[in-house]
């Protein structure tokens, strides 16, 4: 009754007394165009009384069909959902409403339609009148509209306002064409909602004009009917114009029903288009959701950006000083080094300053030329040292050498017993046949036939005995052990062990099976004499027995003589197989052995070489022990000038302090007599002159003497006389040209062991090359003479003809 009182607050064309009023869908209609004429349009052309009649059950369900569209399309204001397609109400059953509104699901379609109305009409804009209209109805009636208002509020989902408040509000700002597909599609939609829309008018329109025209044709009936009452003159007139009227009315009649159904068609596809094009909204919603999402992740991102730029730049500001920072640290140590090589550059300033200034004394010039002494003898120990190494290498090379003759010997002498081999192959020196075979014992046994049969199991073979195969098999092991063969090598010799096994156990199986067949004809050579020597009463069961026998042995025959020719055939094919193998031995042992001279070659002329080089750096360290001995003798000799200056030296003092005490006594003889002052001046100034001179001429011609006797002191060096003024300097001179010749000689040594340092360096890369040249080119040498020989056959028939070239050239 809430909702009928709040219909009924709208000025309506007609008043609503019961709620089934309502199911026409006209009341509904008026009241929603008063809320919003521009969306809810073209309402009253629509309402006619056709659709008030209980037949047109279909226009009334048409009319409510296009009320739900328009409530579900019709877009309401922000602080509300965006419409009512968003809820989750079910589809009302048009149908039931409009054919029987009292019915339980007519009545809750209607009643769910009327809260829609309520709904939209409180939510759209320009609200005020509807929500006074509600407050001027009673309280229990707004309670009762308000509980429906709630109601259609609870269908909405959750945060579905809160998203609609958010995209409101980010729609002022500029966003991303997201959704500019499903923009275009809901207009075109939308656009072809209006014009089915409109088509469905047109339809409408025409079905009111149809229904009119035949309201009127019927009231032209009526009035036809009645004038044909009383006038029955003319009742054939009128009957014909009923009939003309009733068919123009059934043609009417079938025009309404198509355009009905024309109508119907049509307000179908308007339905489906209404939801599509609701579908279409919810997807605009929620990419405007995501929109909104989107702009706000990217001035998200924006900020991230600008302060991933501020910590970017800060990081380069941090970097620039780390580096200022490194390069003052960098400047505070090279401060400090240099502030350290100033404090021992100083230090070896005033080392120097104080052993210039004690260059005088002996003791520093000493400690001088026993460190030199030391250093030379340090490096005579090197050389030494370098000299003990190489005779060292020297000796074991030797000893390499000496292994390599001695395998080389036993290389020739094993070749010189191949090469009287195949003299002797050659000449025909075949190993004696054996005599007799395995059937001469069935010979001897006295069946010729059968024995002859048994015995064509043993097949000789042309020139070699199974002893001659096992010594060579065995000298052809002893060779693999000893040549020690590469990966290729072994995988060779492996599979060549694998053929002999293969063929010492058929051997085996061959003399066991062979064993056994002669023990059998034995046995049936006894069965057969005891038969021969058997009484005559049982002579037809002795031929029975015999018959038997006989068929049975004839079956044992005929097996054995297949199983002959099998063997036979399998002791060809290894014969073949052993033949080959011993080819490819042979081909391997001159390929290693070829190698192996090559190598001798290049080892004992590279042994010649070093020996030469040997001999030369001995030559070498013994001319250089020659020159360390004329330094260490230059040296001795400048030790013992320095020592005698220094005897010298003291002497003169001693002489100096003699000469004083003798001043002292001539001083106090003459103090003591009567001499005046002047004369005891002269005096003793003619005695200290004179043994001033004395002793410059002892000390002068000492070092004449020396000169003389000293080699290098030779006349022709330019040495000033010893009886000069300046002898004293020359000396100093001498001494010193001395000890640059001496730092000039330690130089040329040390060049002169650089030198030989690189020299030997140069000769042992030299040496190294020349070896891996040398085995490079006999390497390349054997491969193209294995390569310019005849290529061994790899398949079963090339091989068997190979092996039967080699048996006919060596028949020959």
């Amino acid at each position: 009754m809430a909702l009928v009182a709040f219909f009924n607050s709208f000025k309506l064309s007609r008043r609503i007394t019961t709620f089934d009023q309502l199911a026409d869908g006209k009341a509904l209609m008026e009241v929603m165009s008063t809320v919003d004429s521009t969306h809810f349009k073209s309402i009253n052309s629509r309402a006619t009384g056709a659709v008030n009649s209980p037949d047109n059950w279909v226009l009334k369900m048409n009319t409510l069909k296009r009320l739900h569209r328009l409530l579900l399309s019709y877009r309401l204001p922000s602080p509300h959902p965006s419409s009512l397609s968003l809820s989750t109400l079910p589809e009302p059953a048009f149908s039931a409403i409009a054919k029987s509104p009292n019915s339980p699901e007519g009545r809750n379609g209607l009643v769910q339609l009327s809260r829609m109305c309520l709904s939209v009409s409180v939510w759209a804009p320009g609200n005020e009148k509807v929500i006074s209209k509600i407050q001027a109805l009673g309280e229990g009636h707004m309670a009762s509209l308000m509980k429906s208002i709630e109601g259609i509020m609870e269908t909405f989902p959750d945060g579905e306002t809160e998203d609609r408040t958010a995209a409101e509000e980010h729609e002022r700002a500029p966003t991303p064409p997201i959704a500019s597909d499903s923009q275009v599609a809901t207009d075109t939609l939308l656009q072809e909602n209006d014009d089915l829309r409109a088509r469905c008018e047109q339809m409408m329109q025409q079905v009111e004009a149809l229904s009119n025209s035949l309201d009127e044709m019927r009231t032209e009936r009526d009035d036809a009917l009645s004038r044909s009452r009383p006038d029955a003159s003319q009742a054939g007139a009128g009957l014909r114009n009923s009939q003309m009227s009733s068919s123009q009315v059934d043609s009417l009649r079938n025009d309404l029903a198509r355009a009905e159904e024309h109508l119907a068609v049509t307000e179908a596809d308007l339905e489906k288009q209404t939801r599509t094009v609701t579908e279409l909204e919810r997807t605009v919603e929620n990419l405007k959701a995501r929109a909104a999402e989107a702009a706000r992740l990217k001035d998200q991102l924006d900020e991230h950006r600008h302060t991933a730029e501020k910590l970017r730049k800060s990081e380069n500001v941090v970097e620039k000083y780390k580096k200022k920072l490194d390069e003052s640290a960098g400047l505070r140590r090279d401060m400090r080094v240099l502030e350290e090589e100033n404090a021992t550059l100083v230090n070896r300033n005033n080392a120097l300053e104080a052993e210039s200034q004690r260059a005088g004394s002996s003791s520093t010039l000493a400690d001088i030329y026993k460190s030199q002494l030391e250093a030379s003898e340090s490096r005579v120990r090197e050389q030494d040292e370098k000299i003990n190494e190489l005779s060292v290498q020297l000796e074991s090379n030797r000893a390499e050498l000496v292994e390599l003759e001695e395998a080389h010997a036993r290389d020739r002498e094993e070749l010189q017993l191949h090469q009287e081999r195949a003299r002797e192959l050659e000449l025909g020196a075949f190993p004696m046949r054996r005599d007799g075979s395995r059937g001469t014992l069935l010979d001897e046994a006295g069946n010729t036939t059968l024995d002859e049969e048994i015995g064509a199991v043993d097949v000789d073979t042309p020139g070699e005995t199974k002893t001659d195969l096992r010594l060579r098999i065995k000298a052809l092991e002893r060779q693999i052990e000893e040549q020690r063969p590469t990966e290729t090598d072994s995988a060779k010799l492996s599979a060549i062990k694998q053929l002999l096994a293969d063929a010492n156990k058929s051997r085996n199986r061959y003399q066991a099976e062979y064993l056994e067949e002669h023990r059998s004809a034995l046995r049936l050579q006894a069965t057969l004499d005891k038969i021969r020597s058997a009484p005559g009463g049982d002579a037809a069961q002795s031929v029975m027995a015999l018959r038997e026998r006989l068929d049975e042995l004839s079956s044992e025959k005929d097996t054995l003589l297949r199983d002959a020719q099998a063997a036979a055939v399998e002791r060809e094919e290894t014969d073949k197989k052993l033949r080959a193998v011993l080819t490819d031995l042979s081909l391997v042992d001159k390929d290693k052995q070829e190698q192996l001279r090559a190598l001798r070659e290049s080892v004992s002329s590279e042994a010649g070489e070093s020996d030469a080089q040997v001999l030369a750096l001995r030559d070498q360290v013994s001319s250089l022990r020659e020159k360390e001995k004329t330094h260490l003798e230059e040296i001795n000799r400048l030790l013992s000038d320095k020592i005698d200056l220094q005897s010298a030296g003291i002497s003169q003092r001693e002489k100096a302090l003699d000469r004083e005490k003798e001043f002292s006594d001539i001083r106090a003889a003459l103090a003591s007599s009567e001499v005046s002052s002047e004369v005891r001046q002269k005096i003793t100034a003619i005695h200290d002159r004179n043994a001033r001179l004395d002793e410059e001429v002892r000390r002068l011609s000492a070092k004449l003497e020396k000169a003389e006797n000293d080699p290098l002191m030779s006349p022709t060096s330019g040495v000033k006389s010893p009886f000069s003024e300046d002898g004293r300097g020359d000396s100093q001179t001498k001494i010193d040209v001395l000890k640059e010749k001496l730092q000039r000689a330690r130089h040329t040594n040390a060049a002169l062991e650089r030198r030989y340092r690189l020299e030997q360096q140069l000769m042992l890369s030299a040496w190294h090359e020349l070896g891996a040249r040398t085995v490079r080119d006999h390497i390349t040498a054997a491969g193209v003479r294995r390569v310019a020989s005849k290529p061994t056959p790899t398949s079963w028939l090339g091989r068997q003809r190979k092996h039967q070239e080699d048996a006919s050239f060596t028949r020959i």
